[in-house]
């Protein structure tokens, strides 16, 4: 697994998770901001995601790199138009030589943030094997969650399906759950941005459902990180 980036997910994700304890603690005491520290909550939960998406990238490319160098083949097509900064690709490392790769993809980065979910696929699925690719093939791990409010599926439902309804179900999980992550990823933006105000007034957020979000983002990433410990080429 990206195991820098899991280490550090996990360990933000309870910042998150220790927000939210804080949240519930202050209900009975001040219901306002008790919400506002909810908020709070879903904001540190994707920032969280986000930094996890960014270091597994990060550390996925620079594999691809130094498998590349290593064994003198070319990198997947889906990496080869990436531009990558000059100045750690030039640097001496002289006890890891293969450093200014990962420097390089880092520096990529550096600016970038991969709140935007439909630009995975194409960072991520380069170094994975055909029919191990994001998103359709990771439905069954999804389903396997038996959440409907993520998948649109509980498990018996999914396993019920026949015929073009089969067939089209591992598409409609994975929109179904880009969809959903996608909607927290908004909340997050409009906590930041506009103090959850995107139009004029306040949006309702309750203590569970800023739990139900942190539990989403958290079970994507540990869906995620498996398939690429497990399925990654490089």
């Amino acid at each position: 697994m990206p195991q820098t980036a899991r280490r550090h997910f996990d360990d933000d994700i309870m910042r998150a998770w220790a927000m939210h304890d804080l949240a519930r603690e202050t209900v009975a005491e001040n219901i306002p901001l008790a919400d506002d520290v909810g908020r709070v909550s879903v904001a540190f939960g994707v920032g969280a995601l986000d930094a996890y998406l960014c270091d597994a990238f990060v550390d996925t490319l620079a594999r691809c790199l130094k498998s590349c160098r290593r064994n003198g083949h070319a990198p997947p097509t889906g990496y080869q138009r990436l531009e990558l900064p000059i100045g750690p690709l030039m640097a001496d490392y002289p006890i890891r030589s293969n450093w200014g790769l990962r420097m390089a993809a880092r520096a990529l980065m550096e600016k970038d943030n991969l709140l935007q979910l439909g630009r995975l696929k194409d960072l991520f699925n380069p170094a994975l094997p055909a029919g191990q690719q994001l998103w359709p093939d990771l439905a069954p791990q999804f389903v396997a969650l038996n959440r409907k409010r993520l998948t649109g599926f509980r498990r018996h439902e999914y396993s019920a399906l026949t015929g073009q309804d089969k067939s089209k179900g591992p598409k409609r999980v994975s929109s179904n759950v880009m969809k959903r992550i996608g909607e927290i990823v908004q909340r997050r933006h409009d906590v930041v941005h506009n103090c959850d105000r995107p139009k004029s007034a306040k949006q309702r957020l309750s203590l569970g459902q800023a739990k139900a979000m942190l539990i989403d983002v958290h079970d994507f990433v540990k869906v995620l990180d498996r398939h690429l410990d497990e399925h990654r080429l490089f």
